[in-house]
Parts: structure tokens; C-alpha cells; sequence
């Protein structure tokens, strides 16, 4: 009985699920163009998270960002969000500047492809001085994970 059991539960141990996305956006601060700076596809694992895909908006703050991953295991699907390091409005504090927030957008399973083709999911025009960050439990705000620094 043990034996069956095992073989059954095999192929749902031993699966790899494939996503694909496409996903593009313009990324404002205050009405300006967000130039140069990151926005990473992200991807919620069963256990933690893994970066599918980072890119660099252009002079006018635009971003189009396909990426493809694997998720193993329990999980029978992909959950893939856009992960944008907040730093607008933002000022260096000594040799540091440090984002106000992360905003974390998931991008909805109709525009997750299981094939290598997706739609585009465009999600506009954001301007990040308005936009809601992700909100971190007390643990996760101990190990610093709720914001980003840079050095300059």
C-alpha cells in the first residue's frame, strides 16, 4: 500500500510547472520619468522566491520585461510579480539613499502562458510617489527586508 502510494504521489513531487509573462509599464515619480532603475520579475516559490528576469527603465521611465520560470514541487502553478525598489522621493542620508517602499504588483494568471507565447499584461502608468508598497511583517522589518539601500 505504501509502495502505491509512493508511485502516485511521485509525479506531483517530480512536476515542473513553466510560466512565461510579458509585462510592460511606464514608471513615473512625481509626474517625471522613473529613467534608469530596476524593475525584477519575481516568482513565489513554495518555499521563498526566486528573480526570473531584471531589467532598467529607459530615459522616459518605460520597461517591457518577458521572463520564464519553473516552480518544482507542491506548487501547481506560477505566481510571478513585478518588484520595483521604490526610491522616489527619496534623499541620501549620509553615503545611502534607501527606498520609501517596494511595490509588489502580481501579475494576474490570464497573462501567465504555459507556453513560451503570453500576453502582454501592461499596467500603465504608475507614478511611485502615490504607490502603495508592500506591507512586511515585524520579523521581516527586524532582518531589514522591507526596504533597499544604496551606496553612492
Amino acid at each position: 500500500m505504501r509502495l502505491l502510494l509512493a508511485f502516485c504521489l511521485l509525479p506531483i513531487l517530480c512536476a515542473a510547472f513553466h510560466g512565461t509573462v510579458h509585462v510592460s509599464g511606464q514608471l513615473k515619480c512625481n509626474g517625471q520619468p522613473y529613467a534608469e532603475e530596476l524593475v525584477q520579475v519575481w516568482e513565489h516559490k513554495f518555499i521563498g522566491h526566486e528573480v526570473w528576469f531584471e531589467e532598467w527603465t529607459d530615459r522616459y521611465g518605460n520597461f517591457s520585461i518577458t521572463a520564464s520560470g519553473h516552480e518544482h514541487g507542491f506548487s501547481f502553478s506560477v505566481y510571478p510579480y513585478i518588484w520595483i525598489p521604490n526610491y522616489c522621493g527619496t534623499e541620501k542620508e549620509g553615503d545611502y539613499r534607501c527606498t520609501k517602499n517596494l511595490v509588489q504588483i502580481y501579475v494576474p494568471k490570464d497573462f501567465v502562458s504555459y507556453a513560451d507565447h503570453p500576453r502582454v499584461y501592461n499596467i500603465g502608468t504608475v507614478d511611485l510617489e502615490k504607490a502603495k508598497g508592500k506591507s512586511y511583517q515585524k520579523i521581516e522589518k527586524i532582518f531589514g527586508y522591507h526596504q533597499e539601500c544604496r551606496s553612492y
